[in-house]
């Protein structure tokens, strides 16, 4: 079992259009399919650059009636053999739980996963999935190439990092502390280091003691330029900051972070500040 990265990230919001509209004014982001998914209406944001193996980044679940975006569930890649071989991978090792057919794991702290492929997802040809594809501006700048890492809150990160060992053998974690908050990561200890040292991870943990379930803090988009991408987005009269550490605030009380893979913040900006590190190895 060897994770590539994050396919997509499902949120529950009160109300797609709202969102959908902040998404295509900000990053570019274009409604790609819509359509019901199993019964529930979903919308499908990404990029329409046919060149990108996995153009759906942000899936869109209505929820009439929340009075704030939720997590749904995390989309993650899975290299090898595909879907199937770490279904059956996980079934040997009792960890897999099968939710209507969707390839979904139960997490601590009700933590949706589902495995995925960025270049063999999964096909199904259930009834009652009826989605269709919507009309797209080609020449519509989009800035996101995908998604770079989710953050969420949660009560126990100790419990979730073991889990995240165990399920996708992700063997090294950083745990520590900026600005107030306790921040754990999980990565792969051979995972090659982008240009300013990071070793890349799905998920970034916040301590949050006494929360019944997790909830989601921030998802960071993968961008070209960072620093480059600030400009842009402030061109267009959106604030973007939160205690240096390039954060967007959308509807819903959803909240979005700029990182790159490829031309990151440099050494010295506060987002690559790590604070006080505690440690480097599972406990």
């Amino acid at each position: 079992m060897y994770v590539e990265g994050v396919t997509h990230v499902a949120v529950d919001i009160s109300s797609p259009t709202r969102t959908e509209r902040f998404l295509r004014k900000v990053f570019g982001l274009q409604t790609l399919h819509q359509g019901y998914w199993k019964g529930e209406y979903i919308l499908i944001m990404g990029s329409p650059d046919p060149a990108l193996a996995n153009p759906g980044f942000i899936t869109l679940h209505l929820r009439p009636g929340i009075h704030r975006g939720r997590l749904n569930h995390v989309g993650i890649g899975v290299r090898g053999q595909g879907v199937q071989a770490a279904v059956d991978d996980l079934r040997r090792r009792g960890a897999y739980v099968d939710i209507d057919g969707d390839h979904m794991l139960y997490g601590p702290e009700e933590l949706h996963v589902q495995l995925d492929s960025f270049t063999h997802p999964p096909c199904t040809d259930d009834p009652t999935i009826k989605m269709e594809d919507c009309p797209v501006d080609p020449h519509l700048p989009c800035m996101v190439r995908g998604i770079s890492h989710v953050a969420v809150d949660v009560a126990t990160p100790t419990r979730m990092m073991d889990w995240l060992r165990d399920a996708f053998g992700l063997d090294g974690k950083r745990v520590f502390a900026r600005r107030g908050e306790f921040i754990s990561v999980a990565y792969y200890e051979d995972a090659p280091k982008d240009p300013v040292g990071r070793k890349p991870s799905l998920f970034a943990l916040f301590l949050r003691p006494g929360l019944p379930h997790l909830r989601l803090n921030h998802i960071a988009f993968d961008v070209a330029d960072a620093n480059g991408a600030i400009s842009v987005i402030e061109s267009k009269g959106v604030n973007v900051d939160l205690g240096g550490d390039a954060m967007i605030h959308g509807p819903e009380d959803l909240w979005y972070q700029l990182d790159s893979s490829t031309a990151p913040f440099p050494v010295g900006h506060p987002a690559n500040d790590p604070g006080v590190r505690y440690s480097d190895r599972w406990r």
